[in-house]
């Protein structure tokens, strides 16, 4: 059985050649990977994380995102700053589940970009630990402190300083001379 060469391929080897006649492609309908498999439409993915992946775009780094449908593992790591394998750890810990092609490669799409742009704000400036970052993530809270009524906290604070004054006024009758 004959081996099938992708176009792409087959334009690349021929430009590569020195081949003035190299065929010009135009663009196609649906995109294909490296290897020449037809990648299914965007449209018809089910979105994992329930959103529709509007107005995330305005994440820190997102502005150097090249515009394409499909991101590599190598691309995302160089694109986020950090090391393929942390990608491939956040994943697990984040229950994020990428497209793959036919040859089980991880695509990723920029909604899953600017959460690895989320994650490693969390994580690496914001000083969250995978846990909290779960939990913030999860919430779809942007920032932790939602959770704190300032009136509690008050009320708190004044029976702190009433049990100071308490233990000072028990202090003082139990050694009159200070030597306490």
């Amino acid at each position: 059985m004959a081996r099938r060469i992708p176009s792409d391929a087959m334009t690349r080897a021929l430009e590569a050649a020195g081949a003035d006649d190299a065929p010009v492609r135009a663009p196609a309908a649906t995109a294909a990977d490296d290897d020449g498999d037809l990648l299914p439409d965007p449209t018809d993915l089910p979105d994992p994380d329930g959103d529709d992946g509007e107005g995330e775009d305005e994440e820190a780094g997102m502005a150097d995102v090249p515009d394409k449908l499909y991101f590599r593992i190598g691309e995302v790591a160089q694109l986020v700053g950090v090391d393929a394998h942390v990608l491939r750890y956040w994943e697990s810990e984040f229950r994020m589940k990428p497209h793959r092609s036919s040859s089980g490669q991880r695509l990723y799409r920029k909604r899953d970009l600017s959460r690895f742009f989320r994650i490693k704000r969390l994580l690496h400036d914001e000083g969250y630990t995978i846990a909290g970052a779960r939990r913030v993530l999860t919430k779809g809270a942007g920032s932790a402190d939602e959770g704190v009524d300032a009136g509690r906290i008050r009320d708190a604070l004044d029976r702190v300083q009433t049990l100071r004054d308490r233990i000072l006024e028990l202090r003082d009758e139990l050694d009159p001379e200070g030597r306490f």
